[in-house]
């Protein structure tokens, strides 16, 4: 079993550590009234754990040149954060459990994440589970973004891992393609985006919820 050769546990953060997606996926909406643009969630699962480079050619290449992302999306920010700052922190189920796993039988433990690492920090803050992450890899750390796998490596370096040993735990469409294409054991937990059969047949496992990825690991 792929989980036996496991040492070290990549995780995302968006939609996988915390229930952030929906609360984006509002202020895009609200933002993109606000401008005079309808941002479908067909258009959102395209950029999710994509960097700001990606999203912007996305954005163009569906929108136009005309289309003023930096105005949008510094516009979705404002909201975004204010949205999620006004509520508590929205942790996803088992990601407690997991973490306090993992800890207890020696893993290593990163995080790679296509978000900033100010907003990173304070979200792990706020959910008190920044003990957890000593490695962390964000956004302005690396050139390419997922699904290029080049953040995932980072994040391998430093738990000085070989990506062949290392879980990569992802929802994203971006974020599973790049587990993959870098060679790590790739788990997907669905959160707004459900894989289709072609990629339930490539990765590793799909699970619900982290609760279920701590179960099968505790199988090895």
């Amino acid at each position: 079993m792929e989980n036996k050769r496991i040492a070290g546990v990549i995780f995302d953060q968006d939609g996988l550590l915390f229930d952030t997606e929906r609360v984006s996926a509002v202020a895009w909406g609200i933002a993109g009234d606000e401008l005079g643009f309808h941002v479908e969630e067909s258009f959102l699962c395209t950029i999710r754990g994509a960097n700001f480079q990606d999203a912007v050619k996305k954005l163009r290449e569906t929108y136009g040149e005309g289309f003023d992302f930096y105005k949008l999306r510094e516009r979705k920010q404002e909201i975004f954060i204010k949205l999620l700052r006004e509520q508590e922190i929205p942790v996803k189920p088992g990601v407690h459990e997991l973490l306090a796993y993992l800890q207890s039988q020696g893993y290593g433990i990163a995080l790679a994440t296509a978000s900033t690492r100010e907003y990173t920090i304070e979200n792990l803050r706020l959910a008190g589970i920044e003990g957890y992450f000593r490695h962390m890899v964000t956004g302005d750390m690396v050139k390419e973004a997922k699904p290029n796998p080049e953040i995932f490596f980072k994040a391998a370096e430093l738990l000085g891992v070989e990506p062949g040993r290392c879980l990569v735990l992802e929802d994203s469409l971006n974020g599973v393609e790049a587990g993959l294409r870098g060679g790590f054991v790739t788990v997907m937990v669905p959160d707004l985006t459900q894989p289709g059969e072609e990629l339930q047949q490539r990765v590793a496992r799909v699970c619900p919820s982290l609760k279920e990825v701590r179960d099968w690991l505790m199988e090895a």
